[in-house]
């Protein structure tokens, strides 16, 4: 039977089911080839989506569930987590900052893994997560911000200091009373004046350490919530006066934080975070250059995820058109049905699903 794997997925010795055409209807693999892994890197350079892969048939099998977790990316997650946790402690209880214990969180090994690619969307959303939702939270826009500065051909230094901001951006939450951060409904006008104060503390529990003689990750902390309109806080900056980190990483921070678990939220579709972020860019309130190439960015990122429809079926997004911002996605359902979601306006993404969501 022919089964569709996004490019992302495929493996090698994977058997292809219909000819792989190019953008001018060449075929570039044939039907009945064996992928090798260098023709699959070769069609990660080309804005090929899916293949028909030629499988046995399997009853009662879930399409593309062996590849749901990767062990190396969750052992490596893991382990970051757990050395951030014990940056972030010691730096709000005892104002204890070493500079190595940093370095070992940002060895090139650990963010060559966090980083790579469409793998690193998937993963972060697959995995089940306990522990610490704000860590979870800061290195989920760490990983972010190492996409993004690969995708804005950042200098390596650049990328580097992009990802330490992303990091930290939030440890100012620490001294945020935790009863407010995990507050169920509404925060009253006092309450939402105290978070609104993060910024301002992760800024001022940063400039105690090393980290005070970089100002880009300095001013990313400082200014991921203010808005090129100046609606934003904690200074009311507009346009310019945002450095490009803040900029940047105003849309990782809004990104991940809908399309994750709360405890006051449950997880968005990354569909409905595109349209939020969107609107946000056509009101002036996002930068446009950095919005919009992280959405087109993310959608390719997001072929192969699995989904939960509004329907109660699952599905995984096998095609997706990268030239529209609001652009809907093809999917595969657990029985095989195909679905156009830009044409079955009654049928919605309603979140990407983890692995145990999946299986379950």
């Amino acid at each position: 039977m022919l089964k569709v794997y996004a490019v992302e997925n495929l493996r090698s010795g994977m058997r292809v089911g219909r000819d792989i055409m190019d953008e001018n209807d060449q075929i570039l693999i044939g039907t009945g080839t064996n992928l090798t892994k260098e023709m699959i890197y070769g069609l990660l350079d080309r804005p090929i989506f899916a293949v028909y892969i030629e499988e046995e048939e399997t009853h009662g099998e879930i399409p593309g569930k062996e590849h749901l977790l990767d062990d190396s990316y969750t052992n490596c997650y893991n382990e970051v987590y757990d050395k951030l946790s014990v940056l972030f402690t010691g730096l709000a209880e005892r104002g204890e900052f070493n500079a190595a214990d940093l370095q070992s969180i940002m060895d090139e090994k650990n963010f060559t893994e966090l980083s790579d690619g469409a793998k690193a969307v998937s993963q972060i959303h697959n995995m089940e997560q306990s522990g610490s939702y704000l860590i979870h939270h800061c290195l989920h826009v760490g990983i972010l911000a190492g996409l993004m500065a690969k995708w804005l051909g950042m200098s390596v230094l650049d990328q580097y200091n992009l990802v330490i901001a992303g990091l930290f951006l939030d440890i100012g939450k620490l001294r945020v009373p935790r009863e407010i951060l995990e507050k169920q409904g509404s925060l009253t006008d006092s309450e939402f004046e105290m978070v609104k104060k993060h910024a301002q503390f992760g800024y001022d529990m940063l400039s105690q350490t090393t980290m005070n003689a970089n100002q880009d990750i300095m001013q990313g902390v400082l200014q991921h919530h203010e808005r090129c309109d100046g609606s934003g806080y904690p200074n009311g900056l507009k346009g310019d006066k945002i450095s490009k980190f803040g900029k940047i990483l105003a849309i990782l921070d809004i990104y991940d934080a809908m399309a994750s678990d709360r405890v006051f939220a449950k997880r968005k579709s990354p569909f409905d975070v595109f349209s939020t972020l969107y609107d946000d860019i056509l009101d002036g309130k996002l930068d446009t250059e950095y919005g919009v190439l992280f959405i087109k960015h993310l959608c390719h990122a997001l072929n192969g995820n699995w989904v939960g429809l509004s329907n109660g079926d699952k599905g995984r997004i096998v095609y997706l058109d990268e030239s529209r911002v609001r652009s809907l996605p093809v999917v595969q359902t657990a029985g095989g049905e195909f679905i156009d979601l830009g044409q079955r306006r009654d049928i919605k993404v309603t979140c990407i699903l983890t692995a145990n969501e999946v299986m379950g």
